[in-house]
């Protein structure tokens, strides 16, 4: 299986991938340091597994480019890892389509398992029963957010990252004038007037990390 390693840390890639190299059946074809550099391998490679850090900062939060992956590669297998396992996140991880949550703390063992056990289409989350998952994904996300559309979805963290129109632009390749217009709908259904609440509301939900 054709594997990428996304984590804003270049050790942890390396370790990760000496390990699963090591593995017959698996291959590390690719890493990324960013949400956007993850997003735009799949889309010109043939991946089939994706380990996926929830905090790469600067930048778009792990949990928000998995759901991206998942809208637009529902076929490619996201795994997301974290030293994070508090409920939100993983009530996030379920939102997001995610199809494994491991702990970072997790031996070697129980991430090569973890990552055969996704590949074949079997759901992975660490220390949660299925009943425990079912629990949690009835939490609702918030209704605000859930009215933004995709593309919406995908400027609000550069946005609140501080990209100026024409950045936002050249990265997801439209036009400055439809940033604009994204942007203010943006503001409009979050009902947010400023800057300033705009970026605590992507730090309060855990959209993009520092």
């Amino acid at each position: 299986m054709r594997i990428l390693i996304a984590d804003d840390h270049a050790m942890i890639r390396n370790a990760l991938a000496f390990l699963i190299n090591a593995q017959p059946d698996m291959e590390v074809v690719a890493d990324a340091a960013d949400g956007h550099e993850v997003f735009m391998t799949v889309e010109s490679n043939e991946i089939d597994v994706v380990l996926i850090d929830i905090s790469m900062p600067p930048g778009e939060n792990g949990l928000l480019t998995t759901k991206r992956l998942k809208e637009s590669f529902p076929d490619v297998k996201v795994i997301v890892l974290t030293m994070h396992d508090e409920r939100s996140y993983v009530r996030e991880a379920l939102e997001a389509q995610a199809d494994g949550f491991l702990l970072k703390t997790a031996n070697d063992e129980t991430l090569i398992e973890t990552i055969r056990a996704v590949f074949q289409g079997e759901r992975y989350y660490d220390g949660y029963t299925e009943q425990a998952l079912s629990e949690i994904a009835l939490e609702k996300e918030d209704p605000l957010y859930g009215s933004l559309s995709k593309r919406e979805k995908e400027i609000l963290p550069l946005v609140a990252l501080g990209y100026n129109n024409k950045q936002i632009a050249e990265r997801l390749f439209i036009s400055v004038k439809t940033v604009e217009v994204h942007k203010a709908n943006v503001r409009k259904k979050l009902q947010l007037e400023s800057y300033a609440s705009l970026l605590q509301y992507s730090l309060r939900h855990h959209l993009i990390d520092f």
